[in-house]
C-alpha cells in the first residue's frame, strides 16, 4: 500500500511538472523580455541565441524555435532589416543559405545576454543560500532533460 501511494505522489509531481515548467518559462521570458531596454521578441531572441554559435539553415531555425520554416523566414528578413542577421551560402549546398549574426546583432545578442543576467542577479539577491543551490540543481536537471529530448530528435 505504501508502494502504491508513493508511486501515485512521484505521479502526481511528474504530472505537475510537466504542466508547470514550460509555462514557468515562457513566463520568465515574458517578464524578462517587458524590462529589457532592447524592442526585441522572444523569438527573435531565441534566434540569436541558435545563430550565436555559427551560421545556420532557416530549417534547422524552424526546428530549433519550433516555427514554422515561412515564419522564420519572416522573422529573419525583419532581422535583417534591422541590421542583426545576414544571409550567406551554404557552403555544402549551393541552393541554400544559412542565416548568421551581423556585428550589431551579436552585440544586441551579448547586450541582451548581460541584462538578463543583471535582472535575474538583482532578482535572486533576496534568495537563501539554499534557494540558490536548489536553483543550481534544477539547472542541471533541466541541462539534462533538455539533452535527453535533443537525443530523442535524432
Amino acid at each position: 500500500m505504501e508502494s502504491a501511494t508513493a508511486s501515485d505522489r512521484r505521479t502526481g509531481q511528474l504530472d505537475e511538472v510537466a504542466e508547470a515548467l514550460p509555462q514557468r518559462v515562457a513566463t520568465l521570458s515574458r517578464l524578462f523580455l517587458r524590462r529589457t531596454s532592447l524592442d526585441i521578441s522572444r523569438t527573435e531572441a531565441s534566434v540569436m541565441s541558435a545563430v550565436s554559435a555559427g551560421p545556420r539553415r532557416i530549417t534547422e531555425l524552424a526546428c530549433a524555435t519550433g516555427v514554422t520554416q515561412p515564419a522564420i523566414t519572416l522573422l529573419v528578413n525583419r532581422m535583417q532589416e534591422r541590421g542583426w542577421a545576414t544571409r550567406e551560402p551554404d557552403p555544402d549546398d549551393g541552393r541554400a543559405v544559412r542565416v548568421a549574426l551581423t556585428p550589431a546583432g551579436a552585440e544586441t545578442f551579448a547586450q541582451l545576454q548581460a541584462e538578463y543576467r543583471a535582472l535575474m542577479h538583482e532578482e535572486m539577491t533576496s534568495l537563501s543560500d539554499d534557494e540558490i543551490e536548489t536553483l543550481a540543481g534544477a539547472t542541471q536537471v533541466i541541462d539534462h532533460l533538455i539533452t535527453r529530448l535533443e537525443d530523442r530528435e535524432v
